[in-house]
């Protein structure tokens, strides 16, 4: 897709979807009238209509359902982020708990992670690229904890938990890495662009008298809206409401509360 729409305020995109397909159903009739075959009269109105009403239901029942997927995608790809702060989170927590020395030096180490993810993974992130700082940044982590040597009962078990958070928030950063090219196949886009250009076509053979321009104006800014949606919608972590780093930003402002 083109990924510098992106770039642009939502309601931009949805203006520029609606006033694209409006202008095509007002000034693409005059274009039609002149093609032998295709001129629109009264006697085929009646037909053409029926068949425009279908095609504009088929459409938009596309782009409602995939509106729906569009919308569970960016809501996985929201949750795979609050749950990988909120374990980074709970990792400092329990390495506040474990008590020993040992164990609160490797707190800067999880806050330089966490920071690194903002600062330098997210903006590599998102062109498609990996950040082999915070690759780095997460080693020493691992390395550290588990060099702990747990000496009580409660050591043991608070030891359990970090390797199981250490664990998830290697897998949730996987996922995350991965989830980040979610998007819907191109050849959707070809079909929906293929229905929308037949809808658009049809409509455009209707006799047209002022009353029906404006009523098939109005069909196609809805059409226009529900492609525009699809495409802010699409990719979770691209455009003005895209998925952002705020969730660990939160969990770095708390890890530093409590290290105070």
């Amino acid at each position: 897709m083109i990924d510098w729409l992106y770039t642009l305020p939502e309601l931009s995109v949805l203006g520029l979807t609606i006033l694209i397909l409006v202008a095509l159903i007002v000034f693409l009739p005059r274009l039609i009238r002149h093609i032998p075959g295709l001129a629109p009269s009264d006697a085929h109105s009646d037909f053409v209509l029926r068949m425009q009403a279908t095609l504009f239901t088929m459409t938009s029942l596309v782009l409602a359902f995939t509106l729906v997927q569009a919308d569970i995608n960016f809501r996985q790809a929201d949750a795979l982020v609050s749950s990988e702060a909120a374990r980074i989170d709970q990792l400092d927590r329990l390495l506040t708990r474990y008590g020993s020395d040992q164990a609160r030096a490797v707190r800067p180490m999880l806050k330089a992670y966490a920071q690194s993810i903002v600062d330098r993974e997210w903006p590599a992130m998102l062109r498609d690229k990996g950040d082999r700082t915070t690759d780095q940044a997460f080693a020493p982590i691992s390395r550290h904890i588990l060099a702990l040597n747990p000496t009580s009962n409660r050591e043991t078990l608070i030891m359990g938990e970090m390797l199981k958070s250490l664990d998830a928030i290697a897998d949730l950063r996987a996922s995350r890495l991965n989830i980040v090219t979610v998007a819907l196949p191109l050849l959707y886009w070809y079909v929906v662009l293929f229905a929308v250009a037949m809808l658009i076509f049809v409509s455009c053979t209707i006799q047209q008298t002022a009353f029906r321009a404006i009523i098939l104006s109005a069909q196609a800014a809805v059409v226009g809206a529900f492609l525009g949606f699809v495409f802010v919608m699409d990719q979770p972590f691209k455009g003005d409401g895209a998925v952002d780093p705020d969730a660990i930003v939160r969990v770095i402002a708390r890890m530093q509360a409590r290290s105070e």
